[in-house]
């Protein structure tokens, strides 16, 4: 395919005056006000009808070449205009395509930055609650490989609020069936447990990103097991969301060597603990589960992972997010790293 042009399709223009446009980038909300002359409005114009830069030429033959040239990168620029010099993408993610190009300088970049993360692969710990969501976010985005763990299979139950699994599902493992119901994606199961016994290393090894989302025997005994792992490995790690009862927890994303680590956000949840130090009659045994709140927070952590991998954005480094699901409010903390952290 040749070099084709064409309006952004999610730009909204209006007329401010002969003099001005203001455009309305739609997914990204940003609003731009440009200075427009006959030879702009004529080209935005022209290229409602053609997307062919030579059929552009003749409908403009009476401007110079080089002025409708210079206009056309202007408006590349300002975000306007696409030129699409044929980057193969997959039609599968022509949406999220338009999403990423909003972000970035040409279509170019976006369609790399797309074929980014089909290449990338991802591991994930534990399918229940959160992991179901968050293997399901991954697919969605395009991310080529999913590494995927968890010994336990599907029960009763689990309904309420993982994914992919039925009443027909009871008994089989969790892997085994996130890998057949996602065929067309490239699913690698295992059924691994994150403990001190076992061995991670072909599951982190070559990955591009791990997301803890186990508990057993709990996120900071599991965690602590993946940080080791993600430090050797120098690979980026999810504290996957979180969430008990009602509330829910976002972020954070770890670098090694980078931002505090794992047991830097431990230090400052204890020193923030006005409970902690009370002494401890009964442990919890369970709580309760909700499959709304299970999907909310684990797309939140998805939005970030998409984030952190096309460069674009803000990422939560460094802060979480607590989230109480019965009045949405939102409370973000920041934490820092120790002065006796060893992480870098």
């Amino acid at each position: 395919m040749g070099e084709r042009l064409k309006l952004r399709e999610s730009a909204y223009i209006l007329k401010e005056s002969d003099q001005v446009y203001t455009v309305v980038f739609t997914s990204s909300r940003m609003i731009r006000r440009f200075g427009v002359d006959q030879l702009v409005k004529d080209v935005i114009s022209s290229l409602k009808e053609t997307d062919s830069r030579e059929d552009l030429m003749t409908r403009l033959s009476g401007y110079d070449v080089a002025q409708v040239n210079s206009c056309l990168l202007a408006l590349e620029k300002f975000g306007l205009l696409i030129i699409d010099s044929g980057e193969h993408f997959n039609p599968r993610y022509k949406k999220q395509l338009d999403f990423i190009a909003e972000f970035s300088n040409t279509w170019e970049e976006a369609v790399n930055l797309q074929n980014k993360l089909e290449k990338s692969k991802v591991s994930v710990f534990g399918v229940g609650g959160i992991g179901t969501w968050i293997v399901n976010g991954l697919y969605q985005i395009g991310i080529g490989n999913i590494r995927i763990t968890d010994p336990d299979v599907v029960s009763e139950s689990n309904l309420n609020r993982q994914l992919f699994f039925t009443s027909q599902d009871v008994g089989k493992h969790k892997v085994e069936v996130i890998k057949e119901k996602l065929h067309d994606a490239k699913i690698v199961p295992y059924r691994k447990t994150v403990a001190e016994n076992e061995d991670l290393e072909e599951l982190v090894a070559g990955s591009d990103f791990l997301v803890n989302c186990t508990d057993n025997p709990s996120v900071a005994d599991t965690t602590r097991i993946l940080s080791r792992y993600a430090r050797r490995h120098n690979i980026p790690y999810l504290v996957s969301g979180g969430y008990n009862m009602h509330l829910g927890m976002v972020g954070p994303i770890i670098v090694p060597g980078q931002t505090a680590c794992f047991d830097c956000f431990l230090d400052h949840q204890k020193k923030n603990d006005s409970i902690s130090h009370l002494e401890k009659i009964k442990d919890i045994e369970q709580t309760g589960s909700l499959g709304p709140i299970a999907g909310v927070v684990s797309n939140l952590q998805i939005m970030d992972i998409f984030k952190f991998l096309i460069g674009k954005g803000k990422v939560n480094f460094n802060r979480f997010a607590e989230i109480n699901f019965m009045d949405f409010g939102v409370e973000w903390r920041d934490f820092a790293k120790r002065p006796e952290c060893d992480c870098s």
